[in-house]
């Protein structure tokens, strides 16, 4: 028995060209789909791009107004060691007034980790992923610094109670949170030094755009009022009316 095989109705050619105009009808809507994808990401890498920018130069500010505190901080940290060692070797010194504390702003970074999480950094070229990085992990570093702050300075501001107050342990418990206190401090000034002209070759720059509104928040005056950069023998109510903070630094 033989077995034909079977033709089409019109022809194999003009299944051919059915069959190709489906194969080129498939890649035109594939290739379509692609284009519309690239532009998407695009969009997307330009919106995170702008977010996160915006994001980092905020938080540089941050980091260029610990800068301007610096020499008060610096000026405090050695009236209270020259305070120490006086009352190490007289067994007393001059109750300072107003010890107040290293200025505390915050740096954040909601929009970068959303954008990571969200892969859509992934979109950016390594060079710009790099640069983000980079200070993105030196800005989170000063902030670890900015917590261990805290922890130190309170402890400082026991000296306002005076010698008679306080006892040897107090003491030893002071000298170890002034050597702290002086390493953290020493530690951001060596990023205010190296992460603000590498930010800026990186094209970030510190923006006040929004610094206003948040200022008012903290300072009556909307200016940028460091506590500790009042004298040290000024009476807490004056020292807390000269810095105008909205809320007043414990004492």
């Amino acid at each position: 028995m033989r077995f034909t095989a079977p033709k089409p109705i019109h022809g194999w050619r003009i299944l051919a060209g059915e069959v190709g105009i489906i194969v080129i009808g498939v890649l035109i809507a594939l290739g379509a789909q692609q284009v519309v994808e690239a532009v998407r990401d695009r969009q997307v890498a330009d919106q995170t791009r702008a977010a996160v920018t915006e994001e980092i130069e905020q938080n540089l500010l941050s980091l260029s107004l610990r800068g301007t505190a610096e020499p008060c901080i610096a000026r405090r940290l050695g009236e209270l060691k020259a305070m120490v060692n006086q009352w190490g070797q007289s067994g007393t010194f001059v109750t300072p007034l107003w010890v107040a504390q290293a200025p505390s702003l915050d740096v954040v970074f909601p929009r970068y980790d959303a954008a990571i999480n969200a892969g859509n950094v992934a979109l950016l070229g390594r060079e710009e992923q790099y640069r983000w990085g980079t200070i993105v992990a030196s800005l989170r570093q000063f902030q670890e610094i900015q917590n261990a702050e805290t922890l130190e300075w309170p402890i400082l501001r026991m000296l306002q109670d005076g010698a008679g107050s306080l006892s040897p342990t107090d003491r030893t418990a002071v000298r170890h949170a002034l050597q702290r206190a002086a390493y953290l401090d020493y530690n951001a000034r060596l990023l205010i030094r190296q992460v603000l002209p590498r930010a800026a070759g990186f094209g970030f720059h510190p923006d006040q755009r929004r610094f206003a509104e948040y200022a008012k928040t903290i300072w009556k005056s909307g200016r940028y009022t460091p506590s500790i950069c009042a004298p040290i023998d000024t009476p807490p109510a004056k020292a807390n009316q000269m810095t105008g903070q909205q809320v007043p630094l414990a004492f």
